[in-house]
């Protein structure tokens, strides 16, 4: 990517993604406040970083999304607090569990990605198209020049093939 090239680039990034990384870091974050710093962060970080961006590797919305995932962990990590007898009233077991949660989230989402990153460009983008950015089969379809028919075989097909990889390496264990 020219340098010229990287501002229009990063202005398309974050008119695409900003709303859906404020929202999805909201929901993961209790404050609203920490929520609109961190996704400011997130911004920043892709900015900053937008030369190290390969299209050939992910999606701009799996890049821009695994620095929310990293941003949300650095702030987990930055944020923990020490318990003790003397600080304990008032401490709100929930937030304890909802910030065990997320982390496994996180890690899932990181095993997820790297799942994607083993895949074909297409069984990816049809996979990121759908799930990350929730468009319909037919519009995936016009997107990548397939039929949506088409798209629905990949869809099932690829989910079929990572279900048994995750089955065989017995990793997931959500619940």
């Amino acid at each position: 990517m020219k340098t010229m090239d990287h501002e229009a680039f990063f202005q398309q990034i974050y008119e695409d993604y900003y709303s859906r990384v404020l929202s999805y870091i909201k929901a993961r974050v209790n404050n609203p406040h920490d929520a609109e710093d961190l996704t400011g962060d997130v911004f920043f970080k892709c900015y900053k970083n937008i030369e190290k961006y390969d299209p050939e590797k992910a999606a701009a919305s799996t890049w821009v999304f695994v620095i929310a995932n990293n941003t949300l962990k650095n702030y987990y990590r930055d944020n923990k607090q020490e318990a003790s007898i003397d600080n304990m009233e008032g401490f709100d077991v929930p937030y304890e569990e909802e910030f065990d949660q997320a982390m496994r989230l996180n890690e899932i989402s990181e095993y997820l990605d790297g799942l994607l990153s083993t895949l074909d460009e297409t069984k990816r983008q049809v996979l990121i198209l759908r799930y990350y950015e929730d468009m319909k089969t037919k519009d995936i379809g016009e997107k990548l020049g397939l039929t949506p028919a088409n798209v629905r075989v990949i869809l099932s097909r690829t989910l079929q093939q990572l279900n048994v990889r995750v089955q065989d390496e017995e990793v997931l264990q959500i619940l």
